[in-house]
């Protein structure tokens, strides 16, 4: 992984479903080999793990701040 390309490092692979698990057809992240966000769909995975706008948007803020915003 170099420092210039911040995708570099992610990867989509599905879930495995399992008895206490996320049903059939969800996504995980994975950066580095490590799991760090879970998506019901591909489209949206994918997205995450070659859009840094889009990593940023879905990070937790302040809850008055994300108030104001609305």
């Amino acid at each position: 992984m170099t420092d210039e390309d911040p995708n570099e490092g992610y990867e989509v692979v599905p879930i495995e479903p399992g008895p206490h698990g996320p049903p059939k057809g969800w996504w995980t992240v994975k950066r580095n080999g490590i799991p760090v966000r879970h998506f019901p769909g591909k489209e949206k995975a994918e997205r995450y793990a070659i859009d840094p706008e889009y990593r940023a948007s879905l990070v937790t803020g302040k809850t008055w701040e994300k108030a104001k915003r609305k």
